[in-house]
């Protein structure tokens, strides 16, 4: 074999190696740090050159929507996911990018695109994921407030995430229901919850 070819060879091999190696340390660089709630950290990382070459166009999108979600820069956040929903990617990433834009937007209090998000969710998710979603938009936009004994029987779970969304929620059906000081109360827990795990604000001139 011509040494031309047996060092092409090796060229490739080596590219390969260093760039799954590359992947991996960002994944996981990505999820400490996120982890810790050191969101302007993750944003410098992708906005490394080596990143920006591993990383899909996509995946880096998404995980900039991630940051800048949790860190509730809706601004940020809202136009990441416009270029999400405008990209090509496999029928599963579509679907867990209309489930998270669907959520995004009634957090946002966009009836609009979510009700589309809805819609595109309809015929490709489980039963469970499309009930609790249709639920949660008819409480949101709908004025349905039928659950409330029922949510509040789950307000001592110990997964945060959910606890916040309950109160969210309930705070929806008292005010539809005509009873403005527990929706009240149920916004300012929901707010409570929200900023006692609030991160460090991102830097402005950010991508």
């Amino acid at each position: 074999m011509p040494f031309w070819i047996v060092l092409f060879i090796c060229v490739v091999v080596a590219y390969f190696a260093v760039t799954e190696g590359a992947k991996k340390y960002f994944d996981m660089k990505l999820q400490v740090l996120f982890n810790l709630g050191l969101y302007q950290d993750c944003i410098d990382l992708l906005d490394r050159k080596l990143a920006r070459i591993v990383m899909s166009t996509y995946k880096q999108y998404y995980l900039r929507f991630t940051i800048y979600e949790a860190a509730d820069m809706d601004a940020y956040a809202d136009r990441m996911l416009d270029h999400l929903l405008e990209m090509s990617c496999s029928d599963k990433q579509r679907r867990q990018l209309a489930v998270r834009a669907f959520n995004f937007y009634i957090k946002t209090g966009d009836r609009k695109r979510a009700a589309s998000m809805l819609e595109e969710m309809r015929p490709v998710v489980s039963k469970g994921i499309l009930a609790d979603s249709q639920l949660t938009y008819d409480i949101v936009f709908r004025r349905r407030h039928d659950k409330i004994d029922e949510m509040e029987a789950m307000l001592d779970t110990n997964d945060l995430g959910l606890r916040g969304k309950l109160y969210l929620l309930l705070s929806y059906q008292y005010e539809s229901s005509g009873n403005k000081s527990e929706a009240r109360r149920y916004r300012n827990l929901e707010k409570q919850l929200r900023d006692a795990h609030r991160p460090p604000t991102i830097k402005q001139n950010t991508h």
